[in-house]
């Protein structure tokens, strides 16, 4: 694990405790178009480390463009200020593997005034960016953080020949930065639940946590489709966009969450990954305007 300073306790004096919701502060989205060119050390690098790896680079792979993780998250975080000039901890999560060589998060270090510990969570198929949420959570549980930072990334070019599956392919380089922080006034977001399915099709468990949650609103992801239960009535679905595997469910937060803190809304975000037959949701409560 590579991280861009080392573990502080927040300054904010909130008692450890069990896992609470996370104050949404701020939530922002961007769709990328081409990207930048590859460097000329890409074509060197890369072709070695798919050899590396018993397989090779698409011909013609370094004559397209491409947005890295690193211009991406520096693209987005001026659109976060000033939730973005400092925090205690930030978790980007991914699937894909970077366009470039290095580790983005360690440029927060340089980008953010006031930077505290930085990683990745990568390795999780649909559910990555709930394991980050996980992280996140867990950091306020044993010592309060104040300020949090879940940036979740989709980039499309495929430097490999191996396999990909249709619902892990990325179609559109996107980011979305959600911020929490103690007074978040956007929404208060529970812990993830992640569990596994067993002898349950997806369905089915969907449907227990729609019984608990009672949501009006339930966005699902691109592991969901054609897996929905019977909705409760009043309970209004929205489909993430195809082809952004990390992104979309939180880009549909992101882009409706206005509109829902007009009237409020209870929405329950959720996506299942077939190889690890595990569902996640997580519970979104944005309370009316006037009522915070």
């Amino acid at each position: 694990m590579y991280v861009t300073a080392p573990g502080r306790r927040s300054r904010t004096g909130a008692p450890a405790g069990e896992p609470a919701p996370l104050g949404l502060a701020r939530a922002v989205h961007q769709v990328f178009g081409p990207g930048g060119p590859f460097g000329n050390d890409d074509h060197i690098y890369y072709p070695d480390l798919m050899r590396s790896y018993g397989t090779t680079c698409p011909p013609g792979a370094f004559e397209g463009r491409r947005n890295s993780f690193t211009d991406m998250v520096t693209a987005v975080l001026p659109r976060l200020r000033p939730h973005a000039d400092h925090f205690d901890l930030a978790v980007l999560a991914a699937i894909t593997p970077d366009s470039q060589p290095g580790f983005p998060m360690c440029h927060l270090s340089t980008l953010v005034p006031d930077a505290g510990l930085a990683f990745a969570v990568l390795d999780q198929g649909l559910v990555t960016a709930f394991t980050a949420l996980h992280v996140l959570a867990n950091r306020v549980r044993h010592d309060g953080a104040g300020r949090l930072l879940l940036i979740a990334v989709d980039q499309s070019a495929l430097l490999h020949e191996l396999p990909v599956p249709h619902r892990l392919r990325v179609e559109r380089d996107a980011v979305v930065v959600l911020a929490f922080d103690l007074a978040g006034e956007g929404g208060r977001l529970y812990p993830p639940r992640t569990v596994p399915t067993g002898s349950r099709t997806p369905a089915e468990a969907l449907a227990e946590a729609l019984a608990e949650s009672g949501p009006q609103v339930l966005v699902t992801g691109a592991g969901l489709a054609g897996r929905l239960p019977t909705v409760p009535a009043g309970t209004r679905v929205l489909a993430a966009p195809p082809g952004q595997p990390v992104t979309g469910v939180w880009q549909v937060a992101a882009t409706r969450l206005a509109r829902w803190q007009v009237d409020g809304a209870r929405v329950l975000i959720a996506d299942y990954d077939s190889d690890q037959e595990r569902l996640a949701t997580c519970l979104l409560d944005v309370p009316a305007a006037g009522r915070r």
